[in-house]
């Protein structure tokens, strides 16, 4: 697996919070997708969804996630889609490929490669869809990027 450690600079996001089945990502995507063009807001990213609930549970159940989108300019929130700006961070960035029904064994590999490199792993998971069901209808060409907020020890 190819990783990298990048820096995410500041950004302006789009976001749902949410509680309640993963299966509802599609939903929650599509929403914000559809806010974007309704209000002519320029969006400069695939979407992405950040995992508070472990992410080897979400599937069994409600889980507690964001789904959102980097923005070029502010915009006005709407109903429950929020705009915040997120500090620049460094990721441990790797790239998952195909169903995400073994994407476990990517984030293992990852978090080995914290491990050895003595990086700490400090919040919670971002997978960014950047080939995925809201663009793409062959689940094998899925593509996400898993990325890992870290500090170096």
């Amino acid at each position: 697996m190819e990783h990298e450690v990048k820096i995410i600079p500041d950004q302006k996001l789009a976001v749902i919070n949410y509680k309640g089945p993963i299966d509802d990502l599609d939903i929650l995507v599509s929403k914000l997708m559809g806010w974007s063009e309704a209000e002519e807001v320029e969006v400069i990213s695939e979407p992405f969804v950040v995992y508070y609930s472990p992410r080897h549970e979400v599937n069994d159940g409600d889980a507690v996630y964001d789904v959102g989108i980097v923005l070029k300019d502010d915009a006005d929130e709407k109903d429950v889609i929020r705009v915040v700006d997120m500090v620049g961070h460094k990721v441990l960035a790797g790239i998952h490929e195909g169903p995400t029904e073994n994407i476990l064994d990517t984030y293992e590999k990852l978090v080995d490669v914290a491990q050895a490199n003595n990086y700490d792993i400090i919040g919670s998971p971002k997978e960014a869809l950047i080939k995925s069901f809201h663009n793409c209808d062959n689940e094998n060409e899925f593509i996400t990027e898993i990325q890992l907020p870290i500090i170096e020890m």
